[in-house]
C-alpha cells in the first residue's frame, strides 16, 4: 500500500507520529510555463520535498509518469512505512522564468531501511548515444549528446545520493554488454553502468500561424538501460518521451547553452532527465554495496571501496568467494566464508578490515567478493 498526494503550495504539512524524524534542507525549482507561476511553485515545492525524502532514505515513486511513453502530470508517493511530518517554506525567489524554492521538510522514514540505503555504489555513466543525429540539424544540436550527458550527471548527483557517478566521454551500445565486458567494468570497481540513447529529435507538426514565426511541435525520446554488472543483468529499462514547441525562427543556440535549457523544448528534455535519475535512484538504494579482496596480509585485507562509497570504521564485512566452473562460461556459485570481518580503517577508495580469527584469512584470495552491513545497523 502506498500513500499518495500532490503536494500544496502551503508552508506546512503535518501528519502525527511517535517515532523521531529529522529535518532536511532542500532547494527545489521549476519552470514557468504560460505565466503559470502558482503551478510552477506546487511544481518547485515537489521537487525540493522529493529531493529530501530521496536524501531521507525513502522509497519514493515520481507519479511523472509515462503514459504511452510521454511524461505526464507530476505527483510524489511514498512508501506506507514513511511519513512527512511538517513541512517549511523558508524563501522563494523568482527570475529567468524560472521559482526556486528553498524548504525543510520532517520526514519519518521506514521503520526498517533496506540494507544498501547507506551505501553509495558505483555507477558508470555512458555519454548518451545521439542515435537520432540526422535530426539534430534543426538547431545544430550535434553537440546534445555530451551536453545532456553533463546534465544527467548533475541531476544524478542531486537525486541519487545512493550512488557514486562516473561520467566517461564514450557510448555504450546494450548488444555490446557482454559477460567478459560487465566483468571487466565490476573489476575496474563500477557496480552499475548505465546506458542511454536519443531516438527522436524530429519536427512534428506546424504550430504557429503565416503571420508569426515558424514554430512546430518537436519530438524528444530517449531510450534507457541499466545494467547490474556482477549479476550480470538488466535491471531496469525504459524509453522516455516528450514534446515541446520549437521555434525555428530563434537565433542557434547550441545545448552547451543556457539559453537551450531555458526554452520550452530544453526544459522538456531536462525534465525527463530528472525524471530518469530519480528513477535510476529507486532501482540502485537498496542494492547492496559489493567490493573485492585487492590485498592480504597476515592480519587484515584490504577491499578496493571506502569513505566515498559510504563506508566507516566499525562496518561489518561477509567474504562471498567465488567458484568458477571450468569450461562453463560464465557459470559461478558463491560460497559463503565463516571469516568475521570488521572495517578498521578508511581512507577514499579503499578500506582495511581485520578478521575475529585471523587465521581465517590464510582462506581468503584476492579478488573474493565483500557484501558490507553498515554499523548503523549494529
Amino acid at each position: 500500500m502506498k500513500m499518495h498526494f500532490l503536494v500544496s503550495t502551503c508552508c506546512a504539512l503535518f501528519l502525527s507520529t511517535s517515532l523521531s524524524a529529522n529535518w532536511y534542507e532542500m532547494t527545489g525549482q521549476a519552470a514557468i510555463e504560460q505565466g503559470d507561476i502558482a503551478k510552477a511553485k506546487q511544481a518547485a515545492i515537489s521537487d525540493a520535498l522529493e529531493r529530501a525524502a530521496l536524501f531521507a532514505g525513502v522509497r519514493v515513486s515520481s507519479q511523472q509518469q509515462l503514459v504511452a511513453g510521454v511524461m505526464q502530470q507530476h505527483q510524489l508517493s511514498l512508501d506506507s512505512s514513511s511519513e512527512i511530518r511538517e513541512i517549511r517554506l523558508l524563501s522563494e525567489n523568482y527570475g529567468n522564468d524560472i521559482v526556486t524554492v528553498v524548504l525543510q521538510a520532517e520526514i519519518l522514514p521506514q521503520q526498517q531501511q533496506c540494507t544498501g540505503s547507506q551505501q553509495k555504489k558505483p555507477l558508470l555513466l555512458a555519454q548518451v548515444e545521439l542515435g537520432a543525429r540526422r535530426d539534430a540539424i534543426h538547431g545544430q544540436l550535434f553537440a546534445l549528446d555530451k551536453n545532456a550527458t553533463a546534465q544527467l550527471a548533475r541531476h544524478l548527483q542531486d537525486y541519487s545520493p545512493a550512488l557514486v557517478v562516473t561520467p566517461v566521454d564514450y557510448s555504450l551500445q546494450p548488444e555490446l554488454m557482454t559477460d567478459n565486458i560487465n566483468r571487466q567494468l565490476f573489476n575496474d570497481g563500477q557496480q552499475f553502468v548505465l546506458v542511454s540513447n536519443i531516438t527522436d529529435l524530429s519536427l512534428g507538426k506546424r504550430t504557429s500561424r503565416f503571420w508569426q514565426d515558424d514554430s512546430f511541435e518537436r519530438y524528444f525520446a530517449l531510450d534507457v538501460a541499466l545494467y547490474d554488472l556482477f549479476n550480470n543483468q538488466l535491471v531496469y529499462q525504459q524509453q522516455y518521451r516528450t514534446q515541446a514547441i520549437w521555434n525555428s525562427e530563434l537565433p542557434v543556440a547550441g545545448s552547451h547553452s543556457q539559453q537551450f535549457w531555458q526554452q520550452p523544448y530544453g526544459q522538456k528534455i531536462d525534465t525527463v532527465l530528472q525524471a530518469l535519475a530519480k528513477d535510476i535512484q529507486q532501482h540502485t538504494q537498496c542494492q547492496g554495496l559489493l567490493a573485492q579482496i585487492s590485498h592480504i596480509d597476515q592480519h587484515q585485507i584490504a577491499i578496493n571501496k571506502g569513505a566515498r562509497q559510504g563506508l566507516q570504521p566499525g562496518d561489518n564485512l561477509t567474504v562471498m568467494q567465488i567458484q568458477r566452473f571450468a569450461g562453463k562460461d560464465g557459470l559461478e556459485k558463491l560460497h559463503k566464508s565463516p571469516v568475521s570481518l570488521k572495517i578498521t580503517e578508511v581512507s577514499t577508495d579503499n578500506a582495511w578490515a581485520s578478521a575475529s580469527t585471523p587465521t581465517l584469512l590464510s582462506h581468503l584470495q584476492i579478488g573474493d567478493l565483500i557484501t558490507i552491513s553498515s554499523s548503523l545497523q549494529h
